[in-house]
């Protein structure tokens, strides 16, 4: 399902001014990791005389494994060099040949998928692309820890010709052309005979189809990554660069400074040094993709809190100012919703916008009505990174307006998430990235989902959502509508803003582009400045 720009451009006008050179940047999940890279930028002219040289980028944590079966969506920068996916999918969201030629679901229900792929392909190693390979990287994501694996995995595969693969699930898959894509490390191909012969050195090395390979003798683990251009690479158009360099930079201001002085291209960005970056005329890119606000856990009363109460879970949403949070806290980086799906995303509803104007005096009368006249008290754990920190202590003061006591219990993240998928919470603080509505069906509202610990279910969503994922993707968007109005008006969710992930940019890379339909630039496609 892709992306419509034009119904992201109808919500969002008035809190998504673009300079000519500033565009919209974007995160799909909801553990993000930012660009950022040390060493000097370089550029020197290859023989037919275009400038190549060094493109130093980095991010600011490191993977637990360069293997994309055993990798965190959220790392898939490191893998993007040394890896082409099967698909690709476009700055508008449409999807286009990669690895892949063709593509397709061959049944009525979205369980039968095929795809071919390109015959003139080798790895790194020197091994070929074909059915066989595909197949290979299956099974081998099958028993991967990949957190997108579901995405694809637990299919029968099969074998049609030498360059054609048909894959059977048991339920619908309806994202799997998405999950096939560089945004995804589903879609990544590995050498078939690197699978074979020594399955666990990828978490250390890379055996690609991509434009570039890990070049082990520079890179040190953890800290600085080196790729080298490959001399057999399949796409020669699409390798800009004679090396990759990403090294890991955790510091925010640290990689402003390095931006500044020259000594990297691209950096990840953060709001706290927006501002500075805009400033030093530096390329800021960014979108509003991040949900926060409030999950209201206890839907059912499990935990015996007022939640279970619809009308105390209404009230909550009309006692928090949408729109003076995101103007003074986010200003032109962010806008104000009530829905945890981001606009160009089928499943938004365009008229439940204002849902739930800021209005204490019905958040009261509803408190009242629910049996709370002088309020109560409200457990919630929250994060401490430094965004929704700030959020959860706005969300304490304007609640307190109105009667309702938040007790915040605040950790860092492993441990906050520990907690708030527990089950042990009636409420949490939360900052969750827009994805598709069967992603966050599976993630954040599902009866299964690890967001929704206490397992909270509808049988009107589950009758819909069942619906859905089998249906062609036209009539999906109604039935997807009809879900998030639900989760709307009966409150599962207090959700306040959309923020951004930022990237910044210098003039030594050709202008980028990024958009909520593809979360990050693809390494590959950045370009030296002509």
């Amino acid at each position: 399902m892709s992306a419509s720009p034009m119904r992201a451009a109808s919500r969002a006008g008035a809190h998504r001014a673009a300079t000519p050179r500033r565009t919209l940047a974007v995160t799909a999940t909801l553990v993000t990791i930012g660009i950022a890279a040390s060493g000097c930028a370089s550029s020197k002219a290859d023989d037919s005389g275009s400038a190549r040289g060094t493109l130093t980028i980095g991010l600011a944590a490191p993977p637990s494994s360069l293997d994309p079966a055993n990798m965190e969506q959220s790392t898939s920068p490191f893998a993007q060099p040394a890896y082409d996916a099967l698909i690709r999918v476009e700055l508008d969201g449409t999807l286009s040949p990669g690895l892949a030629t063709e593509w397709g679901f061959v049944d009525d229900q979205n369980r039968v998928f095929e795809i071919t792929v390109r015959d003139d392909v080798t790895f790194s190693d020197g091994a070929q692309l074909d059915a066989d390979a595909v197949i290979a990287n299956f099974e081998h994501l099958d028993t991967g820890r990949s957190n997108v694996a579901t995405l694809v995995n637990g299919g029968a595969y099969e074998k049609v010709d030498d360059d054609t693969v048909r894959i059977t699930w048991d339920t619908p898959h309806p994202l799997a052309p998405q999950a096939l894509t560089q945004t995804w490390v589903a879609g990544m191909m590995v050498s078939p005979e690197a699978l074979a012969d020594d399955p666990e050195g990828l978490a250390t090395t890379t055996a690609g189809a991509g434009p570039y390979a890990l070049d082990a003798t520079q890179t040190v683990a953890g800290s600085r990554y080196v790729y080298e251009a490959r001399d057999d690479y399949w796409d020669a158009d699409r390798q800009h660069w004679d090396e990759i360099v990403i090294q890991v930079m955790e510091n925010p201001e640290q990689r402003l400074n390095a931006l500044q002085a020259g000594e990297i291209d691209y950096a990840v960005g953060d709001l706290a040094t927006a501002g500075s970056a805009e400033s030093a005329g530096l390329d800021v890119l960014f979108a509003p993709t991040i949900a926060y606000g409030l999950s209201l856990l206890d839907r059912d009363g499990e935990l015996g809190s007022p939640l279970g109460d619809v009308r105390v879970r209404q009230a909550i949403n009309y006692a928090l100012d949408r729109e003076g949070i995101s103007d003074a806290l986010l200003g032109e980086y962010g806008f104000p919703t009530e829905q945890v799906m981001v606009p160009s995303e089928p499943g938004y509803v365009e008229s439940l916008e204002q849902h739930y104007p800021f209005d204490q005096e019905r958040a009261r009368e509803l408190l009242a009505e629910a049996g709370y006249p002088d309020g109560f008290t409200l457990p919630v754990i929250a994060s401490t990174s430094a965004t929704a920190a700030t959020l959860a202590q706005v969300y304490v003061e304007q609640l307190s307006q109105v009667g309702i006591t938040l007790e915040l219990e605040s950790r860092p993240g492993p441990e906050y998430f520990e907690l708030m998928t527990g089950g042990t919470y009636p409420a949490a603080g939360i900052g969750y990235g827009s994805q598709p509505l069967p992603m966050e069906y599976d993630g954040l509202f599902g009866p299964d989902a690890i967001f929704n610990p206490l397992g909270s279910t509808s049988d009107s969503i589950e009758a819909a959502y069942a619906e859905a994922v089998a249906a062609p993707a036209a009539e999906a968007t109604a039935l997807y509508e009809q879900i998030t109005t639900e989760l709307v008006e009966d409150a599962w969710f207090a959700p306040v803003v959309f923020a951004p992930v930022f990237y910044f940019a210098t003039d030594t890379i050709a202008p980028v582009e990024v958009s909520e339909a593809r979360p990050q630039v693809p390494l590959s496609d950045i370009a030296p400045a002509e």
